[in-house]
């Protein structure tokens, strides 16, 4: 594959092998429309988790509300391909928890799947791959656990576990699973693992400080270049830090004049658009959303726009859907109400409301969201690339019967518009055709392709596209 002549060496030629894919379609993810997942504040009361579908126009259609296995639902994530969901409770137990795991179908309904018992207290999940999960046990020390998931047979097994900290409470995947982020809050740093391509286990990369300050929500950009953290109340309770990523080995370098003062009151929790534009940050103490411009050096300038939930701590989570904001409230204290309120984001940043007031979850305490976009759910994945062996790539989520293009790049991730095709792929140039194929009937397609001897020690990243949407973008060490 390393050894193709490169047939994209500007901009404008990347486009000529895209130009065969003359149709976009519908995406074939498991909820076959844009999809909201909203799991309620951990408490005594029964866990719940609400589901809603999305119109064009930002509009919320309650689709069900399911139970989950136990009381003390706190964290919710789902996987990249669109396929499942697992959240984890946390209770009174202080040995073991319940984590769950679901299956989303067609119409953005779920089936339970299975519970599996985890040490206490799961603060925070992520899957990593479809088929990968992490898990923190927020304890003193904190170590951060890795399942392999098993949709088959229905089991999730714990594989791998390394330490993370004194306190860890938050753990996220990189846009392009080739790193995992654990915060530590007591320890104020961030670690960085790498994951193993072979067997999934997870390696200390770098540990990165955070200048004395809590690192609390991480959230990256969707090239994951930058990955921005809230500081709470310590720094002054005003703080937020920006770092660039590197994609050598995941360390953490401050951005230009961070950490950034917010007008807000203790930020904890960031989130950036999907084109990389806007950061809004998420504040626990006046309960504000406050939007930011990402600077072309990744630095952050308040655009003084913001929105109050109301009561301190009652803003429980943002998640981006395409062109709108979600924003969980989660208490009905003192206005009588709690949900979902949805925003339209505005080419300057600014945002509306969507409706005239929140959508009802159902629940009582709407906290943790999981978002999914069809038009985004084509899902790629690889076997290890080992040099002089043949390597196997697939799609999950495309269209039908259309067209698909696989490319690389050695230069890294980035984001290389394609004018005319309505795509920005998330490779820098030079971008490398490897081959194009069509998609069978359930929107699946695969390649075999032989990784040369001499690529052996390099790193090269891969997206699949077409007309009108893209893959994620997957990160690989040939072996």
């Amino acid at each position: 594959m390393l050894s193709r002549r490169s047939v994209n060496v500007s901009r404008m030629a990347v486009a000529a092998p895209l130009l065969l894919l003359l149709m976009a379609s519908s995406a074939a993810g498991q909820s076959t429309e844009p999809a909201v997942f909203i799991t309620t504040y951990p408490n005594a009361t029964q866990g719940k988790i609400t589901s809603f579908t999305m119109a064009d126009d930002g509009m919320l259609t309650l689709v069900g509300v399911y139970d989950t296995s136990d009381t003390g639902a706190q964290t919710i994530s789902l996987a990249p391909d669109g396929r499942h969901l697992a959240m984890a409770h946390g209770t009174a137990n202080g040995q073991v928890e319940q984590l769950d795991i679901f299956a989303i179908n067609s119409d953005a309904t779920l089936s339970f799947v299975l519970t599996e018992l985890v040490p206490d207290s799961p603060l925070d999940v992520a899957w990593l791959r479809s088929d990968l999960l992490a898990v923190v046990q927020t304890d003193f020390p904190s170590t951060v656990g890795i399942y392999a998931f098993d949709e088959v047979n229905a089991t999730l097994i714990e594989i791998d576990r390394e330490d993370s900290g004194s306190f860890s409470s938050n753990v996220i995947s990189h846009p392009h699973g080739r790193y995992v982020f654990v915060n530590d809050s007591s320890g104020n740093k961030v670690s960085a693992f790498e994951v193993s391509d072979v067997d999934g286990t997870i390696t200390p990369t770098a540990a990165s400080a955070t200048s004395g300050m809590y690192p609390l929500g991480m959230g990256t950009t969707s090239t994951g270049g930058r990955l921005y953290v809230g500081g709470g109340i310590s720094g002054g309770g005003d703080k937020v830090h920006g770092y660039a990523v590197s994609f050598d080995d995941g360390s953490l370098t401050a951005l230009p004049g961070s950490p950034y003062t917010s007008p807000g009151d203790s930020p904890k929790l960031a989130v950036a658009t999907p084109d990389d534009r806007y950061l809004f940050v998420g504040h626990g103490s006046d309960a504000t959303v406050r939007s930011f411009r990402i600077e072309s050096d990744g630095s952050i300038t308040s655009l003084g726009r913001s929105f109050d939930i109301g009561l301190q701590g009652t803003l429980g989570d943002i998640a981006m859907l395409d062109d709108y904001m979600l924003v969980t409230d989660n208490s009905s204290a003192v206005d009588g109400k709690s949900g979902v309120y949805v925003f339209r984001v505005n080419s300057d940043g600014s945002f509306s409301m969507v409706g005239s007031d929140l959508f009802d979850t159902q629940t009582s305490t709407p906290n943790t969201m999981a978002v999914w976009n069809p038009e985004t759910g084509m899902y790629l994945d690889s076997s290890p690339l080992i040099g002089g062996t043949q390597a196997r790539f697939e799609v999950t989520g495309a269209g039908n019967a259309q067209d698909t293009a696989l490319v690389y790049s050695l230069a890294g991730p980035g984001r290389t518009p394609l004018y005319g095709q309505g795509i920005t792929l998330g490779l820098l140039l030079p971008i490398e055709l490897i081959s194009v194929k069509t998609s069978d009937a359930t929107g699946f397609v695969a390649w075999n392709r032989t990784i040369p001897s001499k690529a052996s020690g390099r790193t090269v990243w891969m997206q699949a596209a077409q007309a009108g949407r893209v893959s994620n973008v997957i990160g690989r060490s040939v072996q």
